[in-house]
């Protein structure tokens, strides 16, 4: 390994391992490595391009004046990033994003196992490089269960069930539209796939099978009086794409990779019922009970039927108490009030029937990105990351980050409903600039305040005392009647500590 790449892979390790303790300084890393700090931060700056070169963009170095640099990163992006950072293969090469990518390609579709030198010889590197890439690509084909055989006869290929293959055939398009935006697609038939995602499944497969396949998918839409948005539609063609290619290939789902002795709601397997019959007309193949399930499973993971009206739906018993057990477990340990939201309780059992199926049967991803999470819901979603034994307990299920990070905005949005700001007036005799900044600084990091306006002492009189509950102030105020928290020779963290805890003790107690 080069002395460059033993650099970045100790600033990684020291990050990781200190991820749960907090900050460590350019200091530190610059002893740790016996380098500048002017180099600590051109590692850091490559550090960030090496994450993203290993599909972790969820993984994010914080540096933050007055602290210092901190790695964030959830348990199951952790574990990723561990295995990747004590893999002996460790290298930082440049341009590895498709040269990967390309490799997953070539094990996914080929037929046959690959070897290490063909594919060296393929992109003209190393073996050891090669190695490398085949550690991402194990790490990437482990979020569908699958893994990779390597052996001496019979060279490189993927181990795996049925339906995790066509998952992660289904990701790889997914994975390959991260490079592209999407771009409408003029013919008719096809508008609502993208003009990339049409392009990558014609890298494989015909184009005229795909225009046949979305055309009964709208047949289905008609027949049974529902419309899928181009998010849903998509992921559908392109995961039937799969289907038919694979069972005229003789791979089809076999049934003991299903739910057994499920009771599958009428609308989706009557729907499942027509598609199975059309494909079977159209593509002169056999679909088994088995494959009728599966798109069953797949109409169900995009919640199809959602808008039916009340009473003709029923929600089954577990997702409702699923979401129940977590809203009370969430509640009992941040000591909120989510069980008395509705809105919460009903947009969780309608998020956890689709995503109950869809982590099932390892159905994938039609969303290519998350958001990060704002600062004030992060002990939201540490709870949440501490109680998903309730998805094994009511769902027989372990959720992912996306899962988790999509609970947490449920929660999040909860908590901005039911949650009050108290309303703030700061007055200030500094310039207007100081008085801004003040205004920023509060408005950033303490999100359980809103600033309504910005005066002098002199100005206070004029300012209606309705419109804020309290004020915060650089100086001594007198005749005024309401709650008064004075941050006077305070720094700025000082300032927030104190805003904070006045606003608990002093305004939340009278409430």
């Amino acid at each position: 390994m080069r002395h460059s790449e033993e650099n970045l892979q100790k600033i990684l390790e020291t990050l990781l391992k200190n991820d749960s303790d907090g900050f460590v300084t350019l200091d530190d890393l610059s002893q740790v490595l016996n380098i500048s700090k002017r180099s600590v931060q051109n590692y850091l700056n490559k550090a960030d391009s090496w994450l993203l070169e290993h599909d972790l963009p969820d993984v994010r170095i914080i540096k933050k004046q007055g602290y210092g640099i901190r790695l964030s990163v959830d348990f199951s992006e952790r574990q990723k990033l561990a295995s990747l950072i004590k893999s002996r293969y460790f290298t930082m090469l440049e341009g590895s994003v498709e040269r990967r990518i390309e490799i997953l390609r070539s094990l996914v579709f080929s037929k046959e196992e690959l070897t290490i030198q063909f594919l060296a010889d393929q992109f003209y590197v190393s073996r050891f490089v090669i190695l490398s890439d085949l550690d991402w690509v194990e790490n990437w084909l482990s979020q569908y269960k699958l893994k990779l055989f390597k052996t001496q006869r019979r060279g490189i290929g993927i181990a795996g069930d049925e339906i995790s293959r066509r998952a992660a055939i289904a990701g790889f398009f997914d994975l390959k539209e991260l490079k592209n935006k999407s771009v409408v697609y003029e013919s008719k038939q096809i508008s609502r796939l993208s003009k990339e995602n049409l392009q990558k499944l014609e890298e494989v497969y015909d184009k005229k099978d795909i225009i046949n396949i979305c055309a009964i998918i709208e047949d289905a839409e008609k027949e049974f009086d529902f419309f899928m948005g181009s998010d849903f539609f998509t992921a559908l063609v392109t995961h039937m794409t799969i289907s038919v290619f694979r069972l005229r290939h003789g791979c089809e789902v076999k049934k003991e990779f299903l739910p057994p002795n499920e009771e599958f709601p009428q609308l989706e397997m009557n729907t499942a019922l027509f598609i199975a019959k059309r494909l079977e007309s159209m593509f002169s193949i056999k679909l088994p009970e088995s494959e009728c399930i599966y798109i069953c499973i797949h109409l169900m993971s995009y919640n199809t039927f959602l808008d039916q009206p009340d009473g003709e739906y029923r929600m089954p018993e577990n997702i409702e108490m699923l979401a129940m057990h977590l809203t009370e477990a969430i509640d009992a340990e941040l000591g909120s009030n989510f069980a008395g939201d509705k809105m919460l309780f009903f947009g969780l059992v309608y998020h956890l029937r689709s995503a109950i199926y869809r982590l099932k049967e390892n159905l994938g991803s039609h969303e290519h990105s998350f958001p990060i999470l704002p600062d004030n819901y992060e002990d939201i979603y540490s709870s949440i990351c501490k109680n998903t034994n309730l998805y094994q307990q009511f769902g027989q299920v372990a959720p992912d980050q996306k899962e988790l990070i999509s609970i947490a905005f449920h929660f999040g949005l909860s908590m901005e409903r039911i949650t009050q700001k108290k309303r703030a007036l700061i007055v200030s005799n500094s310039g207007i600039l100081t008085q801004m900044e003040m205004y920023h600084d509060i408005q950033q990091n303490l999100p359980e305040i809103k600033v309504v306006d910005i005066c002098s002492s002199q100005q206070l009189s004029f300012c209606e005392e309705s419109r804020y509950d309290f004020i915060i102030a650089t100086a001594s105020l007198e005749n005024t009647s309401k709650p008064v928290a004075n941050i006077a020779h305070m720094d700025k963290e000082e300032s927030r500590r104190f805003i904070e805890e006045f606003v608990f003790t002093k305004l939340c107690d009278n409430t």
